[in-house]
């Protein structure tokens, strides 16, 4: 019979290579959803950088209703619509997702950690 004369030694050196390997997801999935938080972090900072240059890009051309150049307030409310904006907040979008998923990974390993330490406790 195929694995009867399993040894203690087998299971127990079987268990840390398991342990091992959990201990490797988690650092793994730990690493990415530091890069993921980062990511999001450096989009969330720059996104008043990216706001102000179309503020800044709108103001300097004409206000098409009133023949005017745009005030703040109005380039403001146009920045918002604005393609270079909206894609930079689809960008933030995607970041903001991806780190929750690598939040969901993270924490996937370190309950299949936990699950399979208290299956062999």
């Amino acid at each position: 019979m195929i694995g009867a004369t399993t040894s203690k030694q087998d299971v127990t050196h079987s268990l840390e290579t398991n342990m091992t390997d959990f201990a490797n997801n988690i650092i793994l999935a730990s690493t990415r959803l530091a890069d993921a938080v980062t990511a999001e972090m450096s989009y969330e900072d720059n996104r008043h950088n990216v706001k102000m240059q179309v503020i800044e890009r709108i103001m300097a051309g004409e206000n098409k209703l009133t023949g005017k150049p745009h005030s703040f307030s109005s380039a403001e409310t146009a920045a918002t619509s604005d393609p270079a904006y909206t894609d930079y907040l689809e960008q933030l979008r995607h970041a903001t997702r991806a780190r929750i998923m690598a939040k969901g990974v993270y924490d996937a390993a370190v309950a299949a950690a936990r699950l399979q330490e208290e299956i062999h406790a």
